[in-house]
């Protein structure tokens, strides 16, 4: 099948996410053939000048970058779910707006969320059949694992991740999408996964399922047999490579472009989430200087990069887990059994099973003056 060119590519982002997203054009570029055209589309509801310079120089001289603005008082009253409001805005809303936007395209337009990273020829997955579907979409690897369909009152375990579709824009327009979108996201209701849950009712058995290499989810690594297979990288865990604390295994594959646009002088930054905070005001108003830190999964690890960096005169001893997947991490041993304290405290790194996590530690004779804990009521 021969592509018609410019190939659509279109984003949604706000200002924060414009270094991201210089960083996955920087990745499409790279990996295309040289003959290949591409047309970014860029929605948002404000971009400074600065960042749209700068996008627009990682898209290349030979390819074209177009600015939409949305009124994102469309979705003032739209709630975002609380599982994901620590990382996530009414920006995720404005994809379902898409293919109105772009009113004077037709053919295939290419979603995608702009925390991805691209190790393939995009220009392959434009070659990708429909068959009279609306989109080419890939499962959910996490949520495939779930019974969140029955929930979503879907007819069959069917759920697509949102964050890449290859939309037919005829076909999206001539169903109505936007507007079946539009009247649930009016309705007020709060869906635990946002426009992702919408697009999934509203697109339900009109989605052609593709490769699960198009789009590597987190809890799809396990299942790669070679860093080949993974053509499109999505971070879209709460881990992303732009943070100090992530141990993603294509971190690096980000940086390397990353380094190659306009921001490649931006640094790193730290997540920290409001149970983290908590931790850290208990570290501090205790005033310790040595701690091991219980709990070696995303949250120990962002509160070790944390302290490293901003409350340097705490020694951390050592990362406790009783299932490590790594042997350090920042320099820190990381160890299962629980050694001799020597006057150090024990940092409870969790919210879920702090209470638990506690009781154990003090089970095994830890005193309770020597342990961290906030615990959620």
């Amino acid at each position: 099948m021969k592509q018609i060119q410019p190939l659509n590519i279109v984003f949604c982002i706000d200002d924060n996410f414009a270094v991201h997203l210089a960083a996955l054009i920087q990745s499409i570029v790279a990996n295309s053939g040289s003959s290949t055209r591409f047309h970014f589309h860029v929605c948002s509801a404000a971009l400074s000048e600065q960042n749209q310079y700068k996008l627009a120089q990682a898209a290349g001289g030979v390819n074209t970058l177009q600015f939409y603005q949305i009124d994102s008082g469309r979705f003032e009253h739209t709630p975002v779910s609380q599982f994901f409001a620590n990382r996530m805005s009414v920006v995720t809303y404005f994809r379902v707006l898409v293919p109105e936007l772009l009113r004077s395209v037709t053919g295939l337009a290419l979603f995608m969320d702009a925390d991805m990273i691209v190790n393939a020829d995009i220009t392959d997955l434009f070659l990708v059949d429909l068959n009279g579907a609306i989109a080419g979409v890939v499962e959910d690897s996490s949520i495939i694992k779930t019974d969140y369909w029955q929930e979503l009152g879907l007819a069959q375990n069917r759920y697509f991740n949102a964050g890449l579709m290859l939309i037919d824009l005829t076909a999206w327009r001539e169903n109505g999408v936007t507007s079946a979108a539009m009247e649930m996201i009016d309705s007020g209701r709060a869906y635990k996964f946002n426009d992702q849950d919408i697009l999934n009712w509203v697109l339900k058995d009109q989605i052609v399922l593709m490769d699960v290499g198009w789009n590597v989810q987190q809890a799809s690594l396990d299942a790669l047999n070679s860093p080949e297979e993974a053509k499109v990288i999505h971070y879209n865990g709460a881990e992303k490579p732009w943070q100090y604390a992530c141990v993603h295994p294509f971190s690096q594959l980000y940086q390397h472009f990353k380094a190659q646009t306009l921001y490649a002088d931006t640094p790193r930054s730290h997540f920290i989430d409001k149970h983290d905070s908590r931790i850290i005001d208990a570290i501090k108003r205790s005033q310790i200087t040595e701690a091991y830190i219980y709990g070696a999964g995303q949250k120990g690890r962002r509160i070790v990069c944390f302290l490293q960096s901003k409350y340097p005169r705490l020694t951390i001893c050592g990362l406790i887990d009783r299932a490590p997947k790594m042997d350090k991490f920042n320099g820190i041993p990381v160890m299962t059994a629980i050694p001799a304290l020597n006057g150090a405290h024990i940092v409870v790194a969790s919210s879920a099973y702090a209470e638990e996590i506690v009781t154990q530690l003090k089970q095994k004779r830890v005193p309770a003056d020597r342990i961290i804990a906030v615990v959620d009521e």
